[in-house]
């Protein structure tokens, strides 16, 4: 029964969701480079950031007035700016985040800029709907990163969900098992490339590798052999993290078992902006714990 209901869910959410990205054929998203207070702006949520940003100036203002701050006191004479390259998948693009704040990637660089030791975090998000490791292990070979790695102080990366869906979509009313066993070994060695290919451009960056989840939990009720294959990949991500230096995974397969608390998108497929806050906590939860500011030699870290 699970394989009828599964097969009419993911003909639904890959004739929608699904975007094939031609490595050759990439751009920049696009960026306008100017900042306010410390946050880079996107060119296509500046008004909603900056209507919120109108906001905090106001409250800052009140705030200076009567306890007479001055909110530049409050930052290190050390403080340095940090440029940030978000590297992946749709999760990484922010697709389903209703205030378009671009997922976690916005989320975490404001948490960031809240630490004394940091001026400023420019945010660079590369995320493409639809990315799969061997099309970014082809940028990343053809030097399409070089210039942003080699300045890079943070690096996240999401990758294997769309690796997991291509077999899906090849096989829909064929699928066992042991595609996604025999595929498994062949995404680890490109994400093991992946990592290669960054270190010999940045020796010493902290990269983020984060994990992905298994949306048809909310849309078939039975237990599917889904649960595991995530799992599985999940868990050779995160054996793969351990093999390098600066490297930390960060698991989310469980904040998107259900849909109580209300983080999907109306598509059912991708977080909306309550999922991607949740995942921005873990994010920085994971990076705490993994000690991030000794990853970065003090450079980042979290605190007022």
């Amino acid at each position: 029964m699970w394989r009828i209901l599964l097969t009419i869910c993911l003909i639904t959410l890959l004739s929608a969701c699904s975007v094939s990205i031609d490595p050759e054929t990439e751009e920049k998203l696009p960026v306008d480079q100017s900042s306010q207070n410390g946050v880079t702006i996107i060119s296509d949520i500046a008004p909603k950031i900056e209507d919120e940003i109108s906001r905090t100036e106001r409250i800052k203002e009140i705030i200076s007035d009567v306890f007479h701050l001055d909110w530049e006191d409050l930052k290190d004479e050390y403080a340095q700016d940090i440029f940030y390259l978000a590297l992946g998948d749709s999760l990484t693009r922010g697709v389903g985040d209703e205030k378009q704040d671009y997922g976690y990637t916005v989320r975490l660089q404001k948490q960031l800029e809240q630490w004394s030791m940091i001026k400023s975090v420019e945010l660079d998000n590369r995320g493409k709907n639809g990315r799969r490791s061997n099309q970014l292990l082809a940028l990343l070979k053809k030097g399409h990163y070089d210039e942003e790695l080699a300045k890079a102080n943070l690096v996240t990366i999401t990758l294997g969900g769309n690796d997991v869906m291509k077999i899906v979509k090849n096989n829909l009313f064929t699928m066992e098992q042991s595609m996604f066993d025999k595929e498994l070994p062949k995404f680890i060695n490109r994400y093991d490339e992946i990592l290669q290919e960054i270190r010999l451009r940045n020796a010493d960056v902290p990269i983020i590798l984060i994990g992905f989840y298994n949306p048809m939990s909310i849309v078939v009720d039975e237990v599917t052999p889904f649960e595991s294959i995530i799992s599985e990949w999940n868990t050779e991500i995160d054996n793969l993290s351990l093999a390098y230096n600066n490297v930390c995974f960060v698991p989310v397969e469980d904040l998107f078992v259900s849909n109580e608390d209300m983080v999907y998108h109306v598509d059912f497929f991708h977080p909306n902006s309550t999922g991607y806050d949740r995942m921005a906590e873990r994010v920085i939860e994971t990076m705490q714990s993994c000690d991030i500011e000794s990853m970065s030699n003090g450079l980042l870290g979290f605190g007022e």
